[in-house]
């Protein structure tokens, strides 16, 4: 059964694959894939890009974002050596066009289909677990007549290293390949690594990896030349090469190199065969060899693919949903999750960014997605960001594995995110033993302090950033890197901080208090108490919080202003925070619901900016309506379903998760452009003219956001220090849903029965067949399996 069905494409019957049956998507459509080491992205049409560890640094192939023409990819030309016929299975870049076309992008692999002049062809692309390879496996059937002989030919630009080869006539003359028989293998590496190590001045270190490229069937021509193949003023729709009796077997250090390897087959009519190309990086040759033998037969890759389709169902498996929203089931059953781990944590890339680098506030809300299926994974990301935390408690705003390089930051929100997680991971885990791990600084990496005191180092530095009248001091931004002009003196002031450091400071003094150390819990909360008098006394601007002040001392996101009048962070932190429950933050949230609530979410500000603020930032000088100017900034969005929730306003919340979902929205494709399986970044707002287009998909923290959300705000099963607390807001149309959950080493399997048709209010709990009070489920005996039966009522 088909499921969200457009001219474009649709989902499978469980959501597990979306299937694209019209290559001409408005934008290009793709898949990230990765193992947490080597990965891969490929769209509809056969474009990408291959890495191993760092999407800039170390990348195999060259790539140019192009949205547009899609035009760089890793391209696999067929040729009929009977008729002279070429064409690609993907379309590109040849655009001959197939019949049958069909894209499948799934959870590690994507399979592409299609079908020229009687010869179907099936690829299906995949990166093995544990490998620094990616596998392209080309399954041919002959439904012609008769006896056909085929030609493949691949081709790439080799990039091998940083992806800034912009400027090629240099790049290229450190660039050497060559043919290595034993692997039936064309390799390439390069003299050059234009990355900050080295210790003899500027580029001046061997890049240590071999690229590759081999097959299961013999090789028998190669072509190392970029001109060599596509002709002077040639091009990839019509290669010089293709027409010609042999390639001229060009390698060595003197060109633009290029990654072309023929592979021949003879098809008698009805028969069928595997063409397998193995495409990857490693450290030396026997590797290489000794990796490409692995998968040297059509079983072994079998194996493989199912290994990785094995991997992501486990990892997955631990929550699932069951509710009579099946876009909701698909978004966090199987692709939020999938576009955070793989796209943002495995990858850190994708088509409309490219970074490789580790974001300290981005990649750590990032791996709240673990904390219900993997939560030792999140607990992995908490010691790898406090390594890159300063003795004075800052933190790198982002950074380089590989250089370990990374810019120091003047954000002043970057390093609270740490007792952020640390506090959500315990919430989960119950583990206070976390806090007991000693990890380095960043600049003295001799130096190792717990976990609790990287906290503390965080929060007393923010302690020394507060203003006059008690608010936090914005810096270079707040969250909202847009804001970089705001408080580049130090003067200018964040409301929205004021609600995020009180809610670390109420979260992390508990922690203290459960850790025994009274003295830090006594003062994070006389801390807390000052920052919410401060806000009470001067952040209201009377129908909502303003967002805060300049190094000026003017406001902005305030009805004083003319452009940029509110801002949703602050209404929906006034809430989320609890730094106020008063009447205020319910008129802040109708606030949200009169001015920002639009057809695709919550905007992140209105009305936008229409000429630049120097005093402002880059956020003033997006178009208006784009990104956080006046757009749908996702993100900030999810955070504005968890605050109507959280105050009750049941429909509302329902309604700001419908109007952000990427499933509905791509229900008009040629309006949202976006692929509707996966986040996007963006969402245009009304003052563009292309209001509800998406943009900025996989490379986005509302992945992550949107699915913990949906799970702890909607369903309403959430972790607390005492249990699992249940407490939904859904739609009263809901006459059941269900809920499996892992948690502290029990399963849960939730059925919430909706008899009254109640948006909320749990009436009765039953925990394997015995009826418990309140509505917190306690791990209260040694069953690993745990039934929970529950009945909603006022």
């Amino acid at each position: 059964m088909n499921h969200f069905e457009t001219k474009y494409g649709h989902f499978n019957t469980d959501g597990s694959e979306y299937i694209i049956t019209d290559v001409k998507t408005p934008k290009p459509w793709v898949n990230v894939i990765s193992n947490g080491r080597y990965g891969t992205v490929i769209s509809q049409t056969g474009g990408g890009f291959s890495w191993l560890d760092h999407s800039e640094f170390n990348r195999l192939n060259r790539w140019h974002q192009d949205l547009i023409k899609d035009d760089w990819g890793k391209y696999f030309y067929f040729k009929n050596n009977d008729t002279g016929e070429i064409w690609n299975v993907a379309w590109l870049p040849v655009k001959t066009e197939v019949k049958n076309y069909q894209c499948k992008h799934g959870l590690g692999y994507s399979i592409i289909s299609s079908e020229y002049n009687g010869i179907k062809i099936e690829l299906t692309v995949f990166v093995p677990l544990n490998e620094n390879l990616e596998i392209w496996d080309f399954k041919i059937h002959n439904n012609t007549s008769q006896k056909v002989n085929i030609s493949i030919f691949t081709y790439f630009e080799w990039c091998m290293g940083s992806s800034s080869d912009f400027h090629r006539e240099f790049h290229k003359q450190f660039i050497e390949t060559e043919f290595h028989p034993e692997a039936n293998a064309l390799l390439a590496t390069k003299r050059l690594w234009e990355i900050p190590l080295g210790d003899r001045g500027h580029w001046n270190i061997e890049y240590p990896y071999f690229g590759f490229i081999s097959s299961n069937i013999k090789i028998e021509d190669y072509e190392g030349d970029k001109e060599s193949f596509l002709g002077n003023y040639g091009s990839l729709t019509n290669p010089k090469a293709l027409s010609e009796k042999s390639l001229s077997r060009k390698t060595g250090k003197w060109n633009d190199s290029v990654a072309v390897i023929k592979v021949s087959l003879a098809l008698e009519s009805g028969g069928s065969e595997n063409a397998i190309f193995y495409l990857g990086i490693n450290d030396n040759k026997e590797k290489i060899v000794n990796s490409i033998k692995k998968f040297d037969t059509n079983k072994a890759v079998e194996i493989a693919l199912s290994e990785v389709k094995k991997y992501w169902e486990d990892l997955l498996s631990p929550l699932e949903i069951e509710t009579p929203d099946v876009s909701m089931n698909f978004l966090v059953n199987k692709w939020l999750r999938y576009q955070a781990i793989s796209g943002r944590l495995y990858g850190r890339t994708a088509y409309y960014q490219q970074s490789g680098a580790f974001g300290f506030r981005d990649q750590l809300q990032d791996s709240l997605v673990f904390l219900p299926i993997a939560p030792e994974k999140t607990l992995e990301q908490i010691k790898l960001h406090a390594a890159h935390q300063f003795q004075d408690g800052t933190v790198l705003h982002w950074w380089h594995p590989i250089s370990e390089t990374g810019l120091p930051t003047k954000m002043v929100d970057d390093l609270l995110w740490l007792p952020f997680l640390v506090y959500h991971y315990i919430n989960e885990t119950n583990d206070y033993s976390i806090l007991n791990i000693e990890v380095n600084y960043y600049d003295n990496i001799q130096k190792l302090d717990t976990i609790y005191e990287h906290c503390v180092a965080a929060i007393d530095r923010v302690l020394q950033r507060i203003s006059n009248r008690g608010i936090p001091l914005i810096g270079a931004g707040d969250w909202n890197d847009g804001l970089s002009a705001v408080g580049l003196d130090f003067k200018g002031e964040s409301v929205w901080m004021a609600e995020f450091f009180f809610n670390v400071l109420q979260n992390f003094s508990f922690v203290a208090r459960k850790y025994d150390r009274q003295e830090d819990s006594n003062r994070f909360d006389a801390e807390a108490q000052k920052v919410k008098k401060a806000f009470d006394d001067f952040c209201w601007d009377g129908n909502w919080y303003y967002r805060g002040t300049k190094d000026t001392g003017e406001k902005f996101g305030s009805n004083e202003c003319e452009e940029g009048k509110i801002f949703l962070n602050p209404q929906s932190w006034a809430v989320i925070s609890d730094i106020d429950k008063s009447e205020r933050s319910q008129i802040a949230m109708k606030s949200v619901k009169e001015h920002l609530l639009k057809k695709n979410g919550a905007l992140l500000l209105a009305p936008a900016y229409s000429k630049p603020d120097k005093l402002i930032g880059y956020l003033s000088r997006y178009a208006p309506g784009r990104r956080e100017n006046g757009g749908v900034y996702s993100h900030a969005a999810t955070w504005a379903i968890w605050a109507f929730a959280k105050l009750g306003d049941f429909e509302s919340a329902f309604e700001a998760y419908k109007r952000l979902n990427p499933v509905f929205n791509g229900m008009n494709p040629d309006e949202y452009v976006a692929e509707p399986y996966v986040m996007p970044g963006n969402i245009d707002g009304p003052d563009s003219p292309n209001y509800g287009m998406g943009g900025w998909t996989w490379y986005t923290g509302s992945a992550s956001w949107y699915q913990r959300v949906i799970v702890e705000w909607i369903t309403g099963i959430r972790p607390s220090e005492l249990g699992l607390i249940v407490d939904p807001s859904i739609p009263k149309n809901w006459n059941q849903f269900k809920v499996k959950r892992t948690f502290r080493g029990k399963t849960y399997f939730i059925t919430i029965n909706n008899p009254s048709g109640l948006n909320s209010g749990v009436k009765r709990i039953c925990v394997n067949g015995k009826e418990i009070s309140g509505n917190i489920i306690q791990p209260h005996d040694n069953e690993k399996i745990q039934k929970v039966e529950i009945n909603l009522e006022n």
